[in-house]
């Protein structure tokens, strides 16, 4: 299931590649037609500055694929890798709608899934988990003994 996951999440960022590609020309591809305006208010970028933006679509395709290694390695920083790259993929696709508009969709899809699992509310099996409330409480003043 991990594997899955990661297979899925590596895939997804790979199709952040489009974003790289068609404003360095390196390819065409139908839908993502190369241009140097941003979404975001219509503003300008200009060539150089529709390439930095590429180039960060480079950035987030990366790391989307090294936080899918990370999830299948068990590697503890992969979650908080992922959940900075489905903000930043968010950020972009925001800026790139209607065109990114799916990808917009699967990076909340993303957060949404790792406060889910973040926050412990549902068990192994998909049912509220029981132990999700503290058993104790610390009270104010008291001291904590580590042993």
């Amino acid at each position: 299931m991990r594997t899955s996951i990661a297979i899925v999440l590596a895939l997804h960022g790979l199709v952040h590649l489009i974003g790289f590609v068609v404003p360095w020309r390196l390819a065409t591809i139908a839908g993502f037609p190369y241009g140097t305006a941003s979404a975001w208010a219509g503003y300008g970028l200009g060539n150089v500055g529709a390439k930095l933006l590429g180039f960060a679509w480079l950035l987030v395709c990366v790391g989307f694929v090294v936080a899918a290694v990370g999830l299948a390695t068990w590697a503890p920083w992969a979650i908080l890798l992922l959940a900075l790259d489905a903000a930043a993929s968010i950020v972009l696709c925001a800026g790139a709608v209607p065109a990114a508009a799916a990808g917009l969709v699967v990076d909340v899809l993303i957060l949404g899934a790792l406060f889910v699992l973040r926050v412990g509310l549902l068990g192994p099996i998909g049912s509220p988990r029981e132990d999700a409330a503290p058993k104790t409480a610390l009270v104010v003043g008291e001291t904590v003994r580590r042993g």
